[in-house]
């Protein structure tokens, strides 16, 4: 059991045709995959229903913890269809893209976005088929947008479309995303991100639409106004997702690391999980070892602070799942056996949280782990609340979160050094400590003479811990 957390900064795997089948589904679970992410841009309500119930019934018969992430396609903008793909496309010539619905040839092409002659001007760059095709605007009519071909190259069917410095009239949250939160809602999703928020109040829009069955939010930054409305998108979230691929095009590739760091730095100031994702281990696609490049870039998000880093066509489609996934997991333990190396310590960290109890215990706890050399941190848990703070300050004691809720469980295994444990019973910081040993004794977490920092609360109210205890077991 212990060996599927031997890692602490999380690991998220795209399920594609390329891990969805059972038999790899465990292996990649077995190499360290902590949340599995669904991909709403492809796919059926049928055919993720059928991924979701795959992978739940793989992860219980393995007795690990893994969350499902729902990934809204948001107001994505592709072109469509060609005759004869693909077609080439020389500097010089103009290609036109339009909102009408044909089959497109060497001179235009169709796009999904029915608002796009509305949004761009003369002047204005778009962008296709992530960056690598630049088109400059030299006119429109209500159906068309006639471009001149700056950077040219082969176009294949339904590639992306980037509009760098045009603000987009539709809104983060579309009818078809409402339509796919529903049914994410009912399936029992673990979290939604949601893609291209620009501002906080697409997250707050969402929230309001899922109402109390809600689930946690993760703000995809996609798109330069994010980083405009940065404080305020991390306060509304629940946690944020670097999304480098879009965002690189959007902004520039050489101003991407900067940014990387900048928003790792808020959101541990501010408590959120933030995951760094896109093109981690590209290469691997292909190749069944990484670039020298690439294992640098995955250790430098651990020492930057991320709480998770995430593969996508590594995992998705690609020919290495597995390796991708164990070549990931052995990156990050490696890395994560250089602590000099993090960005922000602890200490820096207490400053700027809110200086309430749960705040002021798991600053407590953090200290104590190091001086007694706890072999866990344990926190008694019901909404994963005081797990989360625990997590932000990074202790090297693993953290394990004890919780009876099924959700919680699985929402946890986002968490930074969180060991998210499913009990039946609750369990209370009383004198008498022999029930929480020995269930700790039969699951295998502790032996003889181990030192353990516990943490815990004296209501049920979230945010309700006030108690911590050390204990050396018996």
């Amino acid at each position: 059991m212990q060996a599927f957390f031997d890692h602490k900064a999380k690991i998220i795997c795209t399920i594609g045709p390329a891990s969805e089948d059972e038999d790899t589904l465990r292996k990649i679970i077995q190499a360290g995959m902590d949340v599995a992410r669904l991909n709403f841009s492809h796919g059926t309500h049928e055919e993720h229903r059928q991924k979701i119930e795959r992978i739940r019934k793989v992860a219980a018969a393995l007795g690990k913890p893994v969350a499902i992430m729902q990934d809204l396609q948001g107001p994505k903008i592709r072109i469509g269809r060609f005759k004869n793909p693909p077609v080439n496309l020389k500097p010089g010539n103009t290609f036109t893209i339009t909102t009408r619905p044909i089959l497109g040839d060497q001179s235009q092409v169709s796009t999904t976005y029915q608002n796009l002659p509305n949004d761009v001007k003369p002047g204005d760059v778009i962008l296709v088929n992530d960056g690598l095709i630049k088109l400059r605007v030299q006119s429109k009519n209500a159906t068309d947008v006639v471009c001149e071909v700056v950077n040219g190259g082969s176009l294949y069917d339904r590639r992306g479309i980037n509009l760098p410095g045009v603000h987009i009239s539709e809104p983060s949250l579309t009818d078809k995303d409402k339509e796919d939160v529903l049914f994410g809602l009912q399936q029992g999703i673990d979290y939604v991100a949601l893609s291209f928020v620009r501002d906080a109040e697409s997250i707050h829009e969402l929230r309001a639409f899922m109402g109390e069955r809600a689930v946690p939010i993760i703000a995809k930054l996609e798109k330069p106004e994010a980083l405009e409305n940065l404080e305020a998108i991390i306060d509304a979230s629940d946690g944020v997702m670097v999304a480098r691929g879009d965002l690189g095009v959007e902004i520039s590739t050489e101003k991407v690391p900067s940014v990387q760091k900048t928003i790792i730095e808020k959101c541990m100031l501010k408590n959120k999980p933030v995951i760094t994702a896109t093109q981690m281990l590209d290469s691997m696609m292909v190749h069944p070892i990484p670039t020298r490049a690439e294992a640098a870039d995955v250790a430098n998000a651990i020492y930057d602070g991320s709480d998770a880093v995430m593969l996508s066509g590594e995992t998705a489609f690609g020919s290495y799942p597995i390796e991708s996934v164990k070549t990931m997991n052995n990156i990050i333990k490696e890395s994560e056996k250089h602590q000099q190396f993090f960005r922000l310590k602890p200490d820096d960290r207490i400053e700027n949280l809110l200086q309430d109890f749960p705040t002021s215990v798991c600053h407590s706890a953090y200290h104590s782990a190091f001086e007694i050399k706890a072999r866990f941190i344990v926190v008694l848990t019901r909404s994963g609340f005081t797990a989360l703070k625990m997590s932000n300050f990074r202790p090297e004691a693993p953290i394990l979160a004890l919780t009876t809720s099924p959700h919680t469980y699985r929402k946890m295994s986002l968490y930074w050094g969180v060991v998210p444990v499913l009990i039946e019973n609750e369990l209370f910081l009383t004198e008498d400590l022999s029930e929480l040993e020995q269930m700790l004794k039969s699951g295998n977490w502790v032996k003889r003479s181990d030192r353990l920092v516990i943490i815990a609360g004296s209501s049920r109210q979230q945010g309700g811990t006030n108690l911590l205890r050390l204990h050396q077991v018996s």
